[in-house]
This record gives C-alpha cells, sequence and structure tokens, in this order.
C-alpha cells in the first residue's frame, strides 16, 4: 500500500482541514512519494488577461470532490501511486526570469529524485522552466493541448512570455521534436506562418482543432 494517500471522505468531510490537492497529505518529504503535486501562482507572463496565480487555489478547490476510483480507466491511481501536495512555489510576482529560476530551483530535486511533478498554473509561460529542471532526463517528449502555437519569437520586444516558451525549450534543445506534437490548434492567427512555422523552422508536428474534430479522440 502507497505510504501517502487522500484522506477518506468518507470518513471526515470534504470541507474539514487543509484544501490541498484532492486531499492529499501536505508533506515536505521525497521519500516513499512518486508524484508531488506543485502550486506555480505566477501570470507574470501573459500578455492580456492576468488572473492565473490564483490557478493553484482554484484547482485545490475543485479537487476535493475527486473520488480515488475511474470508471472509464478502472483504475484506483492512489492505490498504486504514493502522492502528496508539495505546497506552492515562491514565485516573484513581476519577475519573470527570477521566478523561473525559482520554480527551477524547486522542480529539480523532486525529478532527479524520480518523483514525477505535477505543476498546477499559473500562466504558461511556467513550462520553460519545468522543462529546464528536467535537463538531466531530457529532451522529452511534450504533448501540448492549446488553441495557440506559443512558438512566438519575442512579445514587446520580450524574449520570456506565455507565448514564447515552446521555442525558448526548443531552441535550448530541452524538447524531442520529433516524438511532440501540439494539438488543437485555432485561429484567429496573424498569418499562415503562425502555424506552418512550426514545423519550417522549428521541426514540430501538429493538429488544429478541425483535424482533431474530423480524427476522433
Amino acid at each position: 500500500m502507497p505510504r501517502y494517500q487522500p484522506a477518506d471522505s468518507s470518513l471526515s468531510p470534504r470541507f474539514v482541514g487543509v484544501p490541498t490537492f484532492a486531499r492529499l497529505p501536505l508533506v515536505d518529504t521525497l521519500e516513499d512519494v512518486d508524484v508531488a503535486v506543485v502550486g506555480v501562482p505566477f501570470d507574470t507572463g501573459v500578455t492580456f488577461r492576468v488572473g492565473g496565480r490564483f490557478g493553484p487555489n482554484a484547482v485545490r478547490a475543485a479537487s476535493l470532490l475527486l473520488r480515488p476510483y475511474n470508471p472509464v480507466l478502472d483504475v484506483k491511481p492512489f492505490e498504486h501511486l504514493s502522492c502528496i501536495d508539495g505546497g506552492d512555489i515562491s514565485i516573484v510576482p513581476g519577475f519573470t526570469e527570477r521566478s523561473y529560476q525559482a520554480i527551477e530551483r524547486h522542480v529539480r530535486p523532486l525529478a532527479d529524485a524520480g518523483v514525477v511533478p505535477l505543476l498546477l498554473g499559473g500562466d504558461h509561460s511556467i513550462t520553460l522552466p519545468h522543462l529546464r529542471s528536467m535537463r538531466g532526463h531530457g529532451p522529452v517528449a511534450v504533448i501540448m493541448f492549446d488553441s495557440h502555437t506559443d512558438a512566438w519569437d519575442q512579445y514587446y520586444g520580450e524574449r520570456y512570455t506565455h507565448g514564447t516558451w515552446m521555442r525558448r525549450a526548443i531552441e535550448e534543445g530541452l524538447v524531442d521534436t520529433g516524438h511532440s506534437i501540439e494539438v488543437g490548434l485555432r485561429g484567429s492567427l496573424y498569418d499562415a506562418t503562425d502555424w506552418t512555422s512550426l514545423r519550417d523552422e522549428l521541426g514540430l508536428d501538429y493538429l488544429t482543432t478541425r483535424q482533431v474534430l474530423a480524427i476522433g479522440p
């Protein structure tokens, strides 16, 4: 039996205690841990609507209703995996690169210990420091579900935003483009190259939303 599991909601009400992800124990350890859920309350990388910094709290609040059995996959994951809520990373609001450093500092020990880091964002740009923390285990395959490519070169002259992280990650050799894909791209666009540059410049394949609807799951 895994060491760390959610509280049993048939024995204690869901509104009791600290609202962790799926009522997992809030533990500061990597020993006997398979998966660590970590909040990244960062949204300085966005170019339009902020608010993602409140995402980790919102996800945790919604996750209190999770039950341990998945009928579609016929599995009780917490019977096989020792999981914890590792709290939040102390990012630096308003300072992207310092926050990236904090994220990488926090996540790298998890990856090096063989613990799967499950990050709750936060804006899309937190994926870049997450991938940087995996340097000793990569490049890795990335399956990205999004309406945008996040592969622009810059926004307003800035190279680190929610719309540029994929290009930076590929440039830094963090992504195995031959085994990666972007799924669900849709308009509107500035130009056709918004999509085609993925294949032509970065060697990354993609499926548009219309293709996904035609193909099916």
